[in-house]
Parts: structure tokens; sequence; C-alpha cells
């Protein structure tokens, strides 16, 4: 039997689990011939900004170094500062073609989300701050144009193009703006919110697991019946190996060893995904991740617009703590926690497996509702910020009270959010990717929030990091001070430039070149220093 036969015969077998085993068998071919592992792109949103000023964010320098300290709330990513850059002098420029309002977002959350994902100008705003969404984000316009991406310009697509996630997406009011980063493009409609297409995160883990990998188990087949099934296709392809080993010239044997390495890395990755123990170095089947009863939708309550519904536009909080649970490997017993690196961890797998190489991903929305404690990792909110809400309160509503009690409690949380980044970053690192390199090494990761300072919304000088490994062209290990624009910067003076010259040096890393995006106060060109 041929390797085409075996391959095609490995995919007829697979039945319903074809989607997941394709990319896999693809991937192994890869490594087997020594081709380059596929470039991704992950954007984290994180919501709040930093502090006042950005001192316990960005180094304390005036130019571009790379010999630089990071402080407090950025200190946690010190362990992958060789693979990032960090970015300081960018201004989110908002705009709308609106003929009915010249409100376009600027200095609020909801308009900072849309402007910074899409970077051009709203329809207009409906309602309150619900900022209407005038473009495709940029995650969804380089899926399309990139021939990099597994989208629509690539030869070879991804079963899923995209995944778009979220461990939290509750607001102050039930607007769309701030619960959502990823958009399509608008459409003809008979209002500015029907044009805007938002693509809805995902928040439950389950739900993600369920479409990426839980197709690979038939309902109702015997998993053991049809493991035998599989391995019996994969020891044709081991004998056809050995019988064309006898016939090969000695220059080709190293060839058809790594073929060998590649139909046992597929054997154990057939054992892991039909429910044995077996684990493999590149594409493994995760563990089903538990249901998370998640605690309210965003609309229709008392308190910061939450109701007792519960749905996938839903989330969970950070405090109280899991009732009767232990702290373990599996669990924090946050549930916030947990819910977030479970849908980071589910991007990780599907990267590895190729099942997509486009994905964003949501701590909360841009006007968080999660809820912490009063105290937290040693801080303790003001009395004023806290209210009468006792031991605990959500996260947003704080965040304008300009004190220093509650900058400290405010810092902890950014602190909090760039731990878990950094510790998902890491296992990104170690990793192997099917090139014999790491996930890091061939993803793109933007680390963004929607506004500078939380307190009063500044969008000047936004907190911008980049990371990528070796074959993503990230100069790591440098501070980048943007200088020579003409925006003026959040501590006095000029210097700074839109921050859409930072998408427009992103795309030609993914093989797209974009001459301008959103309206000409909205750019000025691609930032230089970021990519080599």
């Amino acid at each position: 039997m041929s390797y085409k036969v075996s391959r095609r015969a490995l995919l007829g077998a697979a039945g319903g689990s074809a989607t997941l085993l394709l990319p896999l068998l693809r991937s192994i071919e890869a490594r087997a011939a020594g081709a380059a592992a596929p470039l991704r792109l992950l954007i984290i949103h994180h919501p709040l900004g930093t502090a006042p000023g950005g001192t316990n964010w960005a180094p304390n320098a005036s130019s571009t170094t790379t010999n630089f300290t990071l402080p407090m709330e950025s200190a946690p990513f010190a362990p992958l500062q060789s693979k990032m850059v960090m970015i300081d002098g960018l201004n989110l420029v908002t705009a709308t073609t609106s003929k009915s309002t010249t409100n376009s977002g600027h200095n609020t959350h909801e308009g900072g989300m849309v402007a910074m994902m899409t970077g051009v100008p709203t329809l207009g705003v409906y309602g309150q701050q619900d900022h209407c969404a005038g473009g495709a984000s940029i995650d969804q316009l380089l899926l399309a144009q990139s021939p990099l991406l597994g989208g629509a310009a690539s030869t070879t697509k991804t079963p899923f193009g995209h995944l778009a996630l979220a461990a939290d997406i509750r607001s102050d009011r039930d607007e769309v703006a701030p619960r959502v980063l990823s958009y399509n493009a608008p459409v003809q409609a008979s209002s500015i919110q029907l044009s805007r297409q938002p693509i809805y995160p995902e928040t439950q883990p389950l739900n993600t697991f369920n479409r990426i990998f839980g197709g690979a188990l038939p309902q109702g087949m015997d998993t053991s019946a049809l493991l035998a099934q599989k391995l019996s296709v994969v020891d044709f392809m081991r004998g056809d190996l050995a019988r064309m080993s006898k016939l090969v010239p000695a220059s080709e044997k190293d060839r058809l060893a790594a073929h060998t390495v590649a139909i046992q890395s597929l054997e154990a990755s057939l054992r892991q995904s039909y429910g044995t123990t077996v684990q493999t170095s590149s594409c493994t089947k995760p563990a089903t991740p538990p249901t998370y009863n998640t605690v309210g939708e965003t609309g229709g309550g008392t308190i910061g617009g939450i109701s007792s519904k519960s749905s996938n536009l839903s989330g969970e909080d950070y405090y109280p703590t899991t009732a009767n649970c232990t702290p373990s490997t599996e669990t924090s017993c946050h549930a916030h926690q947990d819910v977030a690196l479970n849908q980071l961890r589910l991007i990780k797998a599907a990267f590895a497996c190729d099942l997509v190489r486009v994905a964003t991903f949501m701590y909360s929305a841009g006007t968080n509702w999660v809820v912490f404690p009063s105290t937290f990792q040693g801080a303790t909110i003001s009395s004023a910020a806290l209210g009468n809400n006792g031991q605990s309160t959500p996260h947003h509503p704080p965040s304008h009270v300009d004190d220093a009690p509650t900058h400290a409690w405010l810092n902890q949380i950014n602190v909090f959010y760039s731990t878990l980044t950094s510790q998902i970053l890491q296992e990104f690192a170690s990793t192997p990717d099917v090139d014999g390199n790491t996930l890091l090494d061939n993803t793109i990761v933007v680390y963004i929030t929607e506004v500078a300072r939380a307190w009063d919304h500044d969008q000047r000088n936004m907190p911008l990091i980049v990371f990528g490994g070796k074959n993503t062209g990230v100069k790591g290990g440098t501070f980048l001070k943007v200088t020579g624009g003409s925006l003026q910067s959040q501590n006095g003076g000029t210097g700074n430039r839109p921050f859409n010259d930072f998408w427009l040096a992103l795309a030609p890393q993914f093989g797209v070149n974009w001459p301008s995006l959103g309206d000409k106060t909205q750019y000025t060109g691609p930032l230089t220093g970021i990519f080599a």
C-alpha cells in the first residue's frame, strides 16, 4: 500500500474525526519533510489600561533601548523580555462617518475597543456609548487577505478559520462595543446597529472544546474499536515504509527515518485523542474542560445592568472563591482565572494542531464587571471607591476614583492579568511546534487594552506589547519609544503617532501590505523598529 493510499485510507476511516486528523497528519508530514511551521496571530485584550502616567507599566526611558527594567505592572513579563517589544507613544485616534453626531468614541472604553480593533471610523453611536464598527476588525482582515493564515487567500486553509474567545463579557450596559473584539465587514441595513457585524466571543471553554475538538469521536461509537481501526491503517503505513527502506538509495534513508518518527507521533496522537494517556510533543487533544456556571448576562438588572440570566455572553467572577474547592494544578479556585487559562490553552492546542492560525481573546469587556475582593494581592481599595459593596466590587466602577489606595488596587489587577498572560505565553514558549521550534517561535502575540488609563479614559500612550519568537521577526528585548510624530503625549509635549501605525507595521509580517488604514487622521505610516 503506497503512502498516498495509506493516507486516504486513514482519513476515510476517520469518519467524523477527519476534520481533526487532516491537519494533524498534515503537520506530521510537514515535520517529516522539514517544512516550516505556519505563522499565527493571537490578540489578547486586558481591560482598563494602566496606572496614570504609565509609570508602573513602561520603563523610565526617554528613547528606544534594549537595556531596561520592567516596572510593577509589566514585571511578570520579565521571563519573556527577550521575545517582546514594548511600545510607548501611540495614541488611539477615533473618527466617525456619521452625519448626525460628532461623537466618535474618543476617550471612552466603548469607542476605544472599536477604534483599536478596526482602525476605521465608526458608523455612529447607538444609545449612550454603543459605537458601531465601520469596518472589519484587523484579525478578520488579515485572515481574509493573508496567504499565511489559513483563510480565503491561503493555499492551505484551516478547518475553523479563527477563534474569538473571552473569559467574561459582562458590562455596564447592554452594549456591543465594549464586549467584542472581532467584526466582519458591515452590511447594508436599516440602522447602524444592524449594519455592524460583531463576532461575539465564546465565554464557555466547554463550548470551545466541543466546537474544535469534540468532533473527533463520533457519538455512540466504541472508542476502543475506533482506535483499533485507525491504528490498523497506521500499521499499513509503517509496513509500507519498511518495504520502501529496502528499495531506496542510502541518501534517502534519513528521510525515511523522519517519516518513521512521524508515524510514531501520529500513533501516539491517536491514542491520546481516543482516550489513552500517551502524550505527544505536538498536536495533542486537550482534556475536556469543566462546565462553568456563569453569573449573569449583561442587561436588565439593577446593579450595573447585570441580570441573573446566564448565557455564553456572560462570565465568571474572581471573587468569591469556588465553594468547597482546594487549589491544585487543575484549578485556582477562582473561576475567572480558570476560565481564562482554559480558553487560552484551547487556543494553544488549536494552534498546535493547525486547526486555526488566528485567534482573539478578551479577559473581560472594556468596561469590566468581574468582581474582585476589596483587598487584592496586598492592596486595599479606598472606602470611597468601594462604597456599599462590602468585601468586593466589580473592577470597572472604582476605576474612576482618583486616590492612591484605589490606584494601588487597580495596579494589582493589572499585575494579575499580566501574570496570567505571561504564564500562558511561557507555555507557548515551551510547546514544540511541527518544525522543531516552539509555538511562540511561530506566533505573533499582541497584548492590548482599550484606554491608556481608566480613571479619565485617556487614550494617549496606549499600553502595547508585541511578543514573538525567532521566526516572527519580532525584535525581542526592545523598549520602543515612539518619536517624531505630531500627536501629544500623556505627560506633555508632542512626538506621538496614531495607533494604526502599529497595524500598518504588523500586516506585512503576514504577507499583507496596506498603504493606509482609516481616516487620514488615524495613520501616518508603518511604525519601524518592531520587526527585523
